[in-house]
């Protein structure tokens, strides 16, 4: 405090000019009984409860007497001089150190200038004049204003140390917090053990050490996090890109198929139509077949009739030729009986020769045609040997027809049932062509997403490693790394 701002507060006591004679006065007639004052000041404070503490053996309170009695000294003295100043500001100091509490030292205050006001009163007695209770009083202001401008300085010094004390830890706190605000969280708020930090405002530097410790600790795990995510990130992005080109690839190739398959179809229909269509031939010429069976039966009936016939003609002519050789004995018999007759006889022997003639010629016709039917007999024989054949072979043709028409039957079944299948193979074919083509879509958005993470992570990675961590969180995210490691590999 400069020299202006001092002789202004003594002013506003009203301790300067004239009203200081009367402090020096006061002080003439008290100064010779401060140390009974100070005995009654200090017999208080031994008897009462909360002020004894503050004063555990003689030493501590002989020096406290001795240093109050100095002090008073220089208060009453009224020379205001630096060595008072600087006495008010140690008893201010002293007291918040020890944290003594304004109701004592108040109390004790009031009790101590109290005492010395009926010191003072004592000396002057009862019998006072006029003018002497006029001096009394102005020595008894001048006492009380200067043991308020004493309290006012005492309290001040007591509220400046507060300050200093306050300062000093907000600073040593403002200081922690301005390395973190510069992201350095390797060096904690220095303790009153190794510093001036004040032990009172422990417990703030202690919180503010834990969450700069718990601030490390994440900053060390995100650094770490951050760069195997940032790893993994890379990884992601490259699968990714490879799954895309193989999905893009795969839907190329399952596209074709779908093409393919499509193509096989419609084969596949077009001979299911074609199949039943030989099905239905088939079974046409197997009743074909059948018929031509049934009618070669008929004729080898027939050519087995034709047969018989031809051996009752071939009997026939047998008869009659035994009936021209008869008839040409009958004739020859006649011809020598006509001989025998003479001229009557020869109209009968012409007639004989010419029956003759003519039963050689039924007998040569007879002959021819039997010669014929014996001919007609064996190509009769032959045909019906050749349609006996002929039937055999279409029974063996319908046989096979039949089973032709079975097996295409079969065929034509199986064929649709291909068809049915196929086409519901096709059906799944498309439906996983348009779920590939999707997956494929979904891929690239996934690796735009990745790559976005790609980038977010490098960001983050960059923007933790600008922070300065203690080599306890590094060694404590280490362990962490190294067992999400062994986690990642036992997965």
């Amino acid at each position: 405090m400069i020299a202006s701002d001092r002789q202004k507060t003594i002013s506003k006591f009203a301790l300067d000019g004239t009203q200081k004679d009367d402090l020096i006065r006061a002080n003439a007639k008290v100064e010779p009984h401060l140390d009974q004052v100070l005995d009654k000041f200090y017999e208080f404070a031994q008897a009462d409860a909360d002020a004894s503490k503050f004063f555990p053996n003689d030493d501590v309170l002989n020096h406290a007497k001795s240093a109050q009695k100095r002090h008073w000294q220089l208060l009453l003295s009224g020379d205001f001089s630096d060595e008072y100043y600087s006495s008010a500001e140690t008893i201010g100091c002293v007291h918040f150190k020890i944290q003594l509490p304004f109701e004592l030292y108040l109390s004790g205050y009031a009790r101590a200038t109290s005492y010395i006001q009926e010191v003072l009163g004592q000396q002057y007695g009862t019998a006072i004049s006029s003018k002497g209770r006029s001096r009394l009083f102005g020595m008894l202001g001048a006492l009380n204003r200067a043991f308020a401008l004493d309290t006012h300085y005492v309290i001040e010094a007591y509220f400046a140390a507060q300050r200093i004390e306050q300062d000093t830890a907000f600073d040593y706190i403002t200081k922690g917090i301005e390395r973190m605000e510069a992201r350095d969280l390797s060096e904690p708020v220095p303790g009153p053990e190794n510093s001036s930090y004040p032990e009172r405002y422990n417990g703030v530097r202690e919180t503010v050490n834990r969450l700069m410790s718990s601030l490390a600790e994440v900053i060390g795990t995100i650094q770490s996090s951050t760069s195997a995510l940032s790893s993994a990130a890379h990884e992601i992005a490259e699968s990714a890109q490879e799954l895309s080109q193989r999905t893009e690839t795969q839907a190329a190739t399952l596209e074709q198929t779908a093409a393919a398959v499509e193509e096989i179809t419609a084969s596949m229909r077009a001979s299911s139509e074609a199949t039943t269509e030989t099905s239905d031939v088939a079974s046409k010429a197997q009743t074909f077949a059948e018929e031509g069976n049934s009618v070669v039966g008929d004729a080898v009936s027939k050519m087995q009739e034709i047969a018989e016939s031809s051996e009752k003609m071939s009997q026939i002519i047998g008869a009659i030729d035994d009936i021209s050789f008869q008839t040409n004995l009958l004739a020859l018999n006649a011809g020598v009986e006509a001989a025998r007759a003479g001229e009557a006889g020869r109209g009968f022997a012409v007639v004989a020769s010419e029956v003759r003639a003519l039963a050689q010629r039924a007998a040569n016709s007879a002959k021819e045609i039997k010669d014929l039917i014996s001919v007609s007999v064996g190509h009769v024989e032959e045909g019906v040997q050749l349609v006996n054949e002929a039937g055999g072979s279409l029974s063996h043709i319908v046989g096979d027809v039949q089973r032709v028409s079975e097996l295409t039957s079969e065929v034509s079944s199986s064929a649709e049932e291909q068809f049915t299948g196929l086409t519901e193979i096709n059906t799944g074919v498309s439906h996983l062509d348009s779920v590939t083509q999707q997956n494929a879509a979904m891929v690239e958005e996934t690796t735009a997403a990745t790559r976005t993470m790609q980038h977010d992570a490098r960001a983050l990675a960059n923007l933790a490693t600008t922070f300065k961590v203690g080599p306890s969180s590094i060694q404590s995210q280490a362990d962490f790394d190294s067992a999400d490691v062994d986690l990642r590999l036992a997965g």
